[in-house]
């Protein structure tokens, strides 16, 4: 096994047990991990050569996605139970902006070139009328409103491709967003049940899509003929997915069994699983350390990895 366990970091509870997404903030003078605290209604803060707890930023209702862009140095979250996101200076943690989106607004994907805010909204009741709110940061407000084919989860935006790929749990299929037009450009279908964790891995030729599926399958697509190449085991259904180019693995958190499954992508093989804790299906990386943080909501805090090779 590459990756050993060095520390545990405890974490102020919340009202309720409970993490979802998180993200890296890099800089030259040390990186910081921001990760929802839904429970909380708080986004908790990590020093990630330390591992230290520094601190939260609250007033976030449900607070469910966290999106980072060190170069521009905005933060995003998606506070699901007051149907909006908030706009920050990541440096300071400063509060620029906040503006109402669908309802229930859970994944983010940032298009850097045009500074939009894409909030993947699920819809109320869960899953019905869903929708893709397009925000202008500029504007700091929803300037376009695009419908889902089913329920989002996991996004991201591709510059290469100006795509924004989202993960459609029923029907299995990967969304295509056309990033300049912003409209539905078609949706790329999944053999494999409920579509949730995504990463796009560039390669010698284009890129492919990791799609990490309930059905305990993550399948490998060629991002430009859309093709299946291959598709493999996992434990059981998968939430977040973490890349890391460098080392050439995907980390993939599987909340029940707790365990983190890692592949090596030049490789397309598994390379090994570690168990976790019951419920713990959030992770963050932070490449400088080579660090992989996997939060654990019965603990209430934080388990620390790092790769060794």
């Amino acid at each position: 096994m590459t990756l050993r366990h060095v520390g545990f970091t405890p974490v102020p509870p919340g009202l309720k047990p409970g993490f979802d997404h998180a993200d890296t903030y890099l800089t030259r003078t040390g990186n910081r991990l921001y990760v929802a605290h839904t429970g909380a209604d708080r986004v908790d803060v990590l020093d990630c050569r330390s591992g230290a707890y520094i601190g939260a930023i609250t007033d976030l209702p449900g607070v469910a996605g966290v999106l980072i862009d060190s170069e521009q140095d905005l933060l995003f979250t998606s506070d699901r139970t007051a149907g909006r996101v908030s706009l920050l200076r990541c440096s300071d943690q400063t509060l620029i902006d906040r503006v109402p989106v669908g309802p229930r607004p859970n994944a983010l994907a940032y298009d850097q070139r045009f500074r939009r805010l894409f909030s993947f909204n699920l819809g109320d009741p869960a899953g019905t009328n869903c929708t893709a709110s397009v925000i202008s940061v500029e504007e700091r407000r929803v300037t376009t409103t695009i419908v889902l084919p089913g329920r989002p989860r996991w996004a991201l935006c591709d510059d290469a491709t100006r795509s924004v790929y989202v993960n459609i749990a029923e029907p299995a299929t990967i969304g295509v967003i056309e990033a300049d037009v912003l409209m539905m450009s078609g949706t790329i279908p999944i053999p494999a049940a409920g579509p949730h964790g995504l990463a796009i891995v560039p390669e010698e030729r284009g890129a492919s899509l990791w799609c990490a599926a309930d059905a305990g399958a993550l399948v490998v697509i060629d991002r430009d003929s859309r093709a299946v190449e291959a598709t493999l085991p996992l434990p059981g259904a998968p939430d977040v997915v973490m890349y890391d180019r460098d080392l050439g693995r995907l980390y993939v958190a599987v909340g029940s069994p707790g365990t983190v499954s890692v592949f090596d992508i030049r490789q397309r093989a598994h390379r090994e699983t570690i168990e976790t804790e019951e419920g713990a299906h959030t992770i963050g990386w932070d490449p400088a350390s080579r660090r992989l943080f996997v939060f654990e909501p019965k603990s209430c805090g934080v388990a620390i990895y790092e790769e060794s090779a």
